[in-house]
């Protein structure tokens, strides 16, 4: 019996592939495999091989019992299916390898873009700023001093927690204060700052 003449169980409609390929004197599995990963995954190819190998043992039983000198010729052809089935495995295996490692490699070209988003994004706020310090050389004590108004607040709060008081918020509220960072000095320059000394090492006791 030719292998094109063989009538095989014609399965599901949902089936992803044409059964007559397999009956086919040129059947190759890579070819096979190609045309069908063009329309799904190879889940669902690997899932439909699966069931029509299922259906393809219930015929093999039927024809048995129908007419036992037919299964010799049948079971020759399911051997070669075995074997298709069989070699399908290993490309099955390495494409999901390679897809694998293609999602692996693509997380990592992902995340080498980000870095270098960052470092981009950091050397433009660089040049930025030199651009800035150049041009006005002075912004830079003025952020300071603002770094230090925000600052003193917070500091003046704890030596009043520790002198018991002793500094008067009136000095030491860098925020409220009408004088803004002159006042700073004359909060330190002012006699309430001398009674602090008394709660603060010497210089002889920093050692």
């Amino acid at each position: 019996m030719e292998r094109s003449k063989m009538n095989l169980p014609k399965g599901a409609d949902t089936l992803c592939f044409d059964k007559d390929e397999f009956m086919k004197e040129d059947f190759d599995v890579d070819h096979f495999v190609s045309d069908c990963r063009k329309c799904v995954q190879l889940e669902e190819l690997r899932g439909d091989l699966e069931l029509y190998y299922k259906l393809l043992k219930i015929a093999m039983v039927q024809l048995i019992n129908k007419d036992y000198a037919d299964f010799f010729n049948l079971s020759t052809n399911l051997v070669g299916m075995d074997k298709a089935l069989n070699e399908l495995s290993v490309p099955l295996g390495q494409l999901q390898e390679v897809l694998s490692l293609r999602s692996s490699v693509s997380e990592g070209i992902r995340a080498v873009d980000e870095q270098m988003c960052k470092q981009e994004d950091i050397r433009k706020k660089k040049v930025i700023v030199e651009q800035i310090v150049e041009s006005h050389p002075d912004g830079l004590k003025i952020m300071y001093a603002n770094k230090l108004l925000e600052f003193v607040p917070h500091h003046c709060r704890l030596l009043r927690e520790v002198t018991g008081g002793a500094i008067s918020s009136r000095y030491c509220d860098a925020q409220t204060h009408p004088e803004g960072l002159g006042g700073l000095t004359a909060c330190w320059n002012n006699e309430e700052f001398t009674r602090v000394s008394a709660f603060l090492p010497g210089p002889e006791s920093s050692g």
